[in-house]
């Protein structure tokens, strides 16, 4: 039996939810699995009857965002942060660490002198060449590479300080800080290319079914008329007016909408307030497990996310991108590039600072948001690159193949 502790960075309830069901697959096969999230984060642990946890500062308090930014990496925050793992470490002595999206994992590991493993996208690595969001030579490319290169490396020198007072080495690009001696891929390499890369491994999506369920209300997605769009934007905040905009271009379209809000429950009682009751063309739900919402729905209208984008494609469901950021914009690149999907919003350059989303995508009549997703829709091709990309996802074996690499020192 080995003991492992499990490090999300708590800016997305999906990384917590990877880390649940890698917990849950580790102790079925025998070993201890121990999980620290943020004290903002404990809740909603609370509320699913998780409650097994350490609580544990993050770097990503500092704003609270969903997206890591400059405030991130303030050298005494952050070094603070990393001292209060390494002092759980040493009480927990832990076999092993797997961090996903943890910037801060592989330095409180090397303090410890614990074996330090990484999962994160392949997006969001060293190794990957694209930029984000943009194909090559695409209006903005050039503006968004400068962007991220700015931030990478700006960030990396922000923590000199940081590392100099905790004896480590320092980076020179905090993307590094996302990769430990193994780096496992929660994505696979016909939807993200990256060049062969020493130590990285493809392990597929990892799924959780476990959020909060209203029993009561699911019924109301069979009363919906086909056919149906599943409209998620994950569990972080989403522009004003975005959903509102999407229902009515998808009521144009001939669909009735299935809206799950993510938590955001007041988004959803504005959105009620707007549009007319109908419970066979609108259905809303503070969360809907994909497991459920899917099997109903014609397309997907979603923020990007991984997760979600992946279990549309096994079941070759057609998604159409709206991104809050850079990474999600880049899945609506991956998606272009095999012929299941479409961004609905392009060329946006993301940086630290509020980037004006919110209003291109409202300045999109309904009409062509319509012409464009029927068009798309009505591509002969589209039945066979659905099938091939689903083809593709079931070689991976996601949660299992994780647990495996972790059993093997």
């Amino acid at each position: 039996m080995s003991r492992f502790l499990l490090e999300p960075c708590n800016n997305t309830l999906s990384h917590i939810a990877k880390c649940l069901a890698l917990r849950r697959k580790l102790e079925e096969r025998g070993h201890e699995a121990f999980l620290a999230v943020s004290s903002a984060r404990a809740g909603f642990l609370d509320r699913i009857g998780e409650d097994r946890y350490f609580i544990l500062p993050d770097i990503q308090e500092a704003n609270a965002a969903p997206l890591p930014g400059f405030s991130w990496f303030r050298p005494e925050h952050f070094a603070a942060c990393v001292r209060a793992e390494a002092d759980l470490l040493r009480d927990l002595c832990p076999d092993a660490i797997l961090g996903v999206f943890r910037f801060t994992g592989p330095c409180s590991a090397a303090l410890a002198g614990i074996p330090y493993d990484s999962l994160t996208c392949g997006a969001m690595t060293p190794a990957c060449l694209d930029t984000l969001g943009f194909e090559k030579k695409e209006p903005g490319e050039e503006k968004q590479a400068q962007a991220l290169r700015f931030f990478r490396t700006a960030c990396a020198k922000r923590l000199a300080p940081a590392f100099d007072s905790l004896g480590l080495p320092p980076v020179d690009d905090i993307w590094k800080l996302l990769t430990g001696r193994r780096t496992f891929l929660w994505d696979y390499p016909e939807f993200q290319p990256l060049p062969p890369t020493n130590g990285f491994h493809h392990i597929g999506p990892i799924l959780w079914t476990n959020w909060p369920k209203q029993d009561a209300r699911y019924d109301s997605l069979a009363t919906l008329r086909a056919p149906v769009a599943y409209v998620a934007f994950g569990t972080g905040s989403v522009p004003a007016g975005w959903q509102e905009h999407l229902v009515q271009t998808l009521w144009r379209m001939g669909y009735s909408v299935a809206l799950a809000l993510g938590g955001q429950t007041e988004a959803g009682a504005e959105i009620g307030k707007k549009l007319p009751a109908d419970p066979q063309r609108l259905a809303m739900f503070e969360f809907i497990p994909v497991e459920l919402a899917l099997p109903h729905a014609d397309l997907l209208v979603c923020h990007g996310g991984q997760g979600l984008v992946f279990e549309a494609l096994r079941q070759r469901i057609p998604i159409f991108v709206l991104p809050m950021q850079p990474e999600q914009s880049q899945n609506g690149v991956c998606l272009e590039r095999i012929g299941c999907g479409k961004r609905l919003l392009r060329g946006t350059v993301f940086g630290d600072y509020a980037t004006d989303f919110d209003s291109a995508f409202l300045s999109r009549p309904e009409t062509e948001l319509a012409e464009e997703m029927q068009s798309f829709l009505g591509d002969s091709g589209l039945s066979a690159r659905l099938h091939l990309a689903a083809a593709h996802l079931a070689r991976y074996r996601g949660t299992d193949s994780l647990a495996e690499f972790m059993e093997t020192p």
